[in-house]
C-alpha cells in the first residue's frame, strides 16, 4: 500500500491498494481514507518523544510542564490540570484554563467531584457531558466534557490528571488512549523522582551521621585500600582525610596486624561480621589499641565489594587495665610475702608454752592469715578466668576422682560421706576447671549441714552434665536468684562471697553453664554443663 496526502480546503490522507494486469497492462485498485490513522501515528510518535524527555526530567516541575505542553501543543486541549494528593485532599498544582477559585480549592477525597472519585477508585473516568453527572464541580467555565486519569504506580497513588473541553463528547477515544499512555509514563517517572529524593535525604542523613560520629568510621575495598574515613578516624591516626583515601590499611597498622586484617577480609567474603581488638599505628609511630566492629558490603549485583567498620579507641582503657593488673600483681605479691612472714612467726609462737586463752588468740590470727592467703589466691584465679585462656581436653573422671580423695578426709571429720558415681567424658577446660568442682564440693561440706554428697553425671551428645548434690538444709530463698553474683553469700558464711561468682566466670570462659536446682528430699543440687571435646 502507498500513502499520500490530497491537499485542499481540508487535507486528507489516503492509502492506495491495487494491482495491474499483464495481459492488457491495465491498473485497478481502491483508495482508503486513513487521515485518522496518520494523525494518531503522528501523535503517538509525539507521545514517545515526550516520554523520552520525561525520563530525564530532574524535577516534578519539569515533568508537569512537559505533560501540560504536550496536552495543549500536540493534542490541542487548552483546559487541563494536575492534582496532587495532600493528606486527605486533592490540590491543583498545575493548571491551564481553570477558574482561579477552583485552582485554589482543596477537594476532600471523601467529598464531591469527578477527580476525587477517580483517585479513590484508581480508574480513569470519561464524562461525555458533565451536566448529566452529579459529582461534577465546575473547574473550567463553560466546560461540557471531562476526562480524568489517576496518576498511580502499582498501588501507590500520587494524584489525578484532568482534561476538560467545551463541547459535549469532544475528547476522542484515540486521544484518551494517548492520555493514558502519557499519564502512565508520568507516574513511572514520578516514582523514580520520589525514590531519588528519598535516596538524597537518606544520603544526607547518613553523611551527617557518619561525618559527625565520635567513633572512627572507615570503608575499605576488597584489597584493603581506604575509600572513605570520617573526621574521628582521621584525628585518631593523625593523617588528613584526603591523605588516608590514597593509602592502604597496611600503611596505618603493623605488619603482624595487617596479616590478621587480611584473614578478616577473607571472612568478610563469606559474609561474616564480627568485633575484635586490633592495633593501628599513629602517624607519629605510636601504637593505638582499638576495638573494631566490621561488616561486609556488596555491589548492586551482590558481589563482595569490601569492608565497612566502626573503630573505637581503647588505648587508654588498655593502659589502665595494664596498670591495674600490675598493681594487683604487686599487691598480691607483697601481701603474700608479708603473710608468709607473719604465719612463720605465729607458728613459732604456737610451738611455745602458751596459756589456753593465749593459744586461742594466736590461732585466730593464724586462721585470719590463712583466709587472707586463700582470698589472694581466688582474686588471682578470677583475673585469670576473666582473661582469654588456651583451652585443652580435660578427662573429667580422672579430675573428679582426685577431688573426691582430697575432700573425703574433711567430709569424714564433719560426719559426712562423698558418693562418687564415675563421670566419663572429655571436656573443654584448663587448669582452672578443678577450682570449679573443688569450690562446689568444699561449699557442700562447709555449709550444707547434710550427711551425704553425691557426684554423678550424664554424658550427652554435645555436653557432659555433672551434678553435685547434698542432702542438707538447702539454699535460702533470699539468695537463690543472685547466688552466682559477686559477693553474694549466706548470713552465716564467713567467706568472701567470691566462690560461686568465680565458678560461673570460669565456666563462661569454656562456653559452659551452671544451674542451681531443687533436690527431692531437701538439700541443693548444682548442675555443671561443659562442652565435650570430640576424639
Amino acid at each position: 500500500p502507498v500513502r499520500f496526502k490530497i491537499t485542499g480546503k481540508k487535507d486528507v490522507w489516503v492509502e492506495y491498494r491495487g494491482g495491474g494486469s499483464k495481459r492488457d497492462e491495465t491498473v485497478f485498485g481502491c483508495l482508503i481514507e486513513v487521515t485518522s490513522h496518520v494523525l494518531f501515528d503522528e501523535k503517538m510518535r509525539a507521545v514517545e518523544k515526550v516520554s523520552r524527555e520525561m525520563k530525564v526530567a530532574s524535577s516534578k516541575r519539569e515533568l508537569y510542564s512537559l505533560a501540560m505542553d504536550f496536552t495543549k501543543d500536540v493534542l490541542g486541549y487548552k483546559n487541563c490540570a494536575i492534582l496532587e494528593r495532600d493528606n486527605n485532599h486533592l490540590k491543583v498544582v498545575r493548571e491551564r484554563g481553570y477558574d482561579r477559585s477552583t485552582y485554589l480549592m482543596r477537594l476532600p477525597l471523601k467529598g464531591k467531584g469527578i477527580t476525587p472519585h477517580v483517585f479513590n477508585n484508581n480508574e480513569a473516568w470519561y464524562v461525555p457531558d458533565v451536566m448529566n453527572v452529579e459529582e461534577y464541580i465546575e473547574g473550567v467555565p463553560g466546560a461540557r466534557c471531562e476526562y480524568a486519569i489517576p496518576i498511580s504506580f502499582k498501588d501507590e497513588k500520587y494524584g489525578v490528571f484532568d482534561v476538560q473541553n467545551d463541547e459535549v463528547d469532544s475528547i476522542t477515544y484515540s486521544d484518551r488512549i494517548l492520555f493514558n499512555t502519557l499519564v502512565s509514563e508520568m507516574a513511572t517517572v514520578l516514582k523514580g523522582l520520589q525514590t531519588l529524593e528519598k535516596l538524597k535525604e537518606s544520603e544526607s542523613r547518613y553523611r551527617i551521621l557518619v561525618e559527625n560520629a565520635k567513633e572512627g568510621i572507615i570503608k575499605l575495598d576488597k584489597d584493603e585500600n581506604i575509600l572513605f574515613v570520617n573526621q574521628s578516624l582521621s584525628d585518631l591516626v593523625g593523617y588528613r582525610m584526603n591523605e588516608l583515601t590514597s593509602m592502604n590499611l597496611r600503611d596505618i597498622t603493623t605488619e603482624e596486624q595487617f596479616e590478621i586484617f587480611k584473614q578478616k577480609t577473607a571472612l568478610r567474603k563469606e559474609g561474616v561480621r564480627d568485633s575484635y581488638e586490633a592495633v593501628l599505628a599513629h602517624k607519629n609511630g605510636k601504637i593505638l589499641n582499638v576495638m573494631i566492629s566490621a561488616a561486609p558490603y556488596y555491589t548492586p549485583r551482590r558481589k563482595f565489594a569490601g569492608t565497612f567498620a566502626i573503630v573505637t579507641d581503647i588505648t587508654k582503657i588498655k593502659e589502665a587495665e595494664e596498670r591495674a593488673a600490675f598493681y594487683h600483681s604487686l599487691l598480691r605479691h607483697d601481701i603474700g610475702n608479708k603473710n608468709q612472714v607473719i604465719m612463720g612467726y605465729l607458728e613459732l609462737l604456737m610451738d611455745t608454752e602458751l596459756k589456753k586463752d593465749q593459744r586461742e588468740l594466736v590461732e585466730i590470727a593464724y586462721n585470719a592469715i590463712q583466709f587472707s592467703n586463700k582470698l589472694i589466691k581466688k582474686v588471682k584465679e578470677m583475673q585469670i578466668a576473666s582473661e582469654e585462656r588456651g583451652h585443652f581436653p580435660v578427662n573429667l573422671h580422672s579430675m573428679l576422682e582426685k577431688i573426691v580423695r582430697e575432700f573425703s578426709g574433711e567430709a569424714e571429720k564433719r560426719g559426712m560421706k562423698i558418693h562418687y558415681n564415675p563421670v566419663n567424658g572429655t571436656v573443654r577446660g584448663d587448669e582452672l576447671l578443678r577450682e570449679v568442682f573443688s569450690n562446689l564440693v568444699g561449699n557442700a561440706i562447709a555449709h550444707s549441714g547434710g550427711k551425704n554428697i553425691t557426684i554423678s553425671g550424664i554424658n550427652g551428645r554435645k555436653y557432659v552434665t555433672v551434678s553435685i548434690e547434698d542432702d542438707g538444709d538447702g539454699i535460702p530463698e533470699y539468695i537463690r536468684k543472685s547466688i552466682f553474683d559477686r559477693k553474694v553469700k549466706g548470713k552465716e558464711s564467713k567467706g568472701s562471697g567470691l566462690g560461686l561468682y568465680l565458678v560461673k566466670t570460669i565456666l563462661d570462659g569454656y562456653g559452659g553453664k551452671i544451674e542451681l536446682k531443687d533436690r527431692n528430699g531437701g538439700g541443693a543440687a548444682f548442675m555443671v554443663k561443659l562442652p565435650k571435646v570430640e576424639k
